[in-house]
């Protein structure tokens, strides 16, 4: 057997429409994920809740097709490491979820198949522009998309109302509204967490920016482009007036705070409002959800806070099975309803034939009874088409984390961004890529 990495890299030294162009099409025979027999049962790794019921009612209702479900970490936890390790051993799964930040550096490594020929034109029309920009890398399809994440706004309604702060709706508005609050009672609006690229890049989705871009058969790449600076200077005033917390998502300091009433804000994607309402239980009934603030009210556009993807792979024998499977998973009422039975996910489906058996699947009491679904159905409507993730996101993302750690040493948001694109550069140059900045 032929190793592929010469050829592999020689291709992406090509630019990267060759290099996925390439990766997409090569074999190799004998090496075939989840065994290789085209007829045995489809294999599907998720670190996404309640898989295993949506793979209960597939097989129920399908017992000529089964699917075998193993559970996986996502992303930096190690599921990634672990799929790309399974792909070079010639034992990937058939089906993979993965988030939208991760695919290129999925299909770049050749791990993702090209399957634009294989999405049906009902499953194109079904999910429409906003959800394919997730799983389309120059122009062809690598990964199927699950849900959509515009991003919200939520807010302790009864401390905004005790302090008589209106809800904001344009970024000015939130600014003012933030420091009226922390002046009036020492609590802050909301919170930067220094571990959260994808919350500064759906910032900068809004804003207009584009990090990452392919411009013939190079990457262009520019962290600091007007519309980023503009969000890095945002909140860096924010941040300089004392007036947010500043602490990682996640972290014990920043629950703590919510809980304690001493935030009254959280940005946040669709599927992160289940999140907070079991985060915190003991503020039940005290939030809402607004739309997220505007740069200008009279052309709204939103960013995508994560959102998941389900990649077939490359040695995949079963590649037509798999698309039936995830047409089924992505578009029906009743695989929606089997995923998020358990009540405990808030997930926006991207198809608008799941929107309401979804949103009969999530309790809202969290938010005294608010009509989520429908206020996210008009959100997602706005979300930006065209954004591109980088080819290695992990290590992006690693870089700008530990910059965005320095910011209460004195660290700047922009120095961040600057140190970041800097150590993103010859990372990307180190695969072959052809790269530019801008």
């Amino acid at each position: 057997m032929t190793s592929r990495t010469p050829s592999r890299r020689g291709a992406l030294a090509a630019g990267a429409m060759a290099a996925l162009a390439a990766t997409g099409a090569t074999g190799c025979a004998g090496r075939s994920g989840g065994g290789g027999d085209p007829d045995g049962p489809l294999t599907l790794w998720s670190a996404l809740r309640g898989t295993d019921t949506l793979v209960a009612e597939w097989n129920a209702t399908h017992p000529e097709d089964p699917v075998e479900f193993s559970p996986m970490t996502s992303g930096l936890a190690g599921g990634n490491a672990k799929l790309a390790n399974a792909s070079r051993a010639g034992n990937a799964p058939d089906i993979v979820s993965i988030v939208d930040a991760d695919l290129p550096s999925f299909a770049v490594d050749g791990v993702c198949a090209d399957v634009t020929d294989l999405v049906t034109p009902a499953l194109r029309t079904q999910l429409g522009p906003q959800a394919w920009t997730n799983g389309r890398l120059d122009g062809r399809v690598y990964g199927i998309p699950l849900d959509l994440g515009p991003m919200l706004f939520a807010y302790r309604a009864d401390i905004l109302e005790s302090h008589r702060i209106e809800t904001p709706t344009t970024w000015e508005e939130f600014q003012e509204a933030a420091r009226q609050l922390r002046r009036q009672s020492g609590i802050s609006l909301g919170t930067f967490h220094p571990n959260a690229y994808n919350v500064l890049a759906g910032h900068t989705m809004q804003s207009g920016g584009q990090w990452f871009a392919i411009d013939g058969d190079s990457w262009a790449v520019d962290f600091l482009d007007e519309p980023t600076r503009r969000v890095a200077d945002y909140w860096q005033r924010l941040i300089d007036d004392d007036v947010l917390l500043l602490a990682p998502g996640s972290s014990q300091e920043w629950l703590s705070a919510l809980a304690r009433g001493k935030v009254a804000g959280h940005i946040v994607g669709p599927w992160g409002l289940a999140a907070l309402a079991s985060s915190v239980p003991g503020t039940a009934g005290r939030w809402r959800v607004a739309p997220l603030p505007q740069w200008d009210p009279a052309k709204p556009v939103l960013g995508t806070d994560g959102v998941s993807l389900h990649a077939i792979t490359r040695d995949s024998p079963r590649k037509e099975r798999a698309m039936r499977f995830l047409e089924w998973m992505c578009t029906t009422p009743e695989a929606i309803a089997a995923r998020l039975s358990s009540g405990r996910s808030s997930l926006f489906p991207a198809s608008r034939n799941q929107v309401e058996a979804a949103s009969r699947q999530f309790k809202t009491d969290f938010y005294d009874g608010q009509d989520l679904y429908t206020l996210v159905t008009g959100q997602a409507r706005l979300l930006r088409t065209g954004w591109t993730w980088g080819p290695r996101m992990q290590a992006t993302a690693t870089s700008l984390h530990n910059g965005l750690a320095r910011l209460p040493y004195g660290t700047r948001i922009t120095e961040a961004l600057r140190t970041a694109q800097a150590e993103t550069l010859p990372d990307m140059r180190s695969l072959g890529l052809k790269v530019r900045q801008t």
